[in-house]
């Protein structure tokens, strides 16, 4: 089931969805076996969860979170 079903699904059975949600599922993800920029609200939520944790573990991209942290600590 894709991000965009499901908000509407939790729409429609009263939980409150953030205002910002619509900006954030209309950004896009490289997929790479679509070789393709996709919508995150076309994803399908375990693509977008196996994305995530792809993203979460490359020490890039890892290290680049760390050092905003501390900027924002500091």
């Amino acid at each position: 089931m894709n991000i965009k079903t499901l908000l509407k699904i939790c729409k429609a059975t009263g939980r409150t969805i953030p205002c910002d949600m619509q900006d954030q599922i209309n950004e896009t993800y490289y997929s790479e076996s679509k070789a393709e920029h996709v919508p995150i609200a076309d994803m399908d939520i375990v693509h977008l969860i196996r994305a995530f944790n792809k993203m979460k573990n490359d020490k890039e991209i890892v290290k680049a979170f760390d050092d905003l942290i501390k900027r924002k600590v500091n």
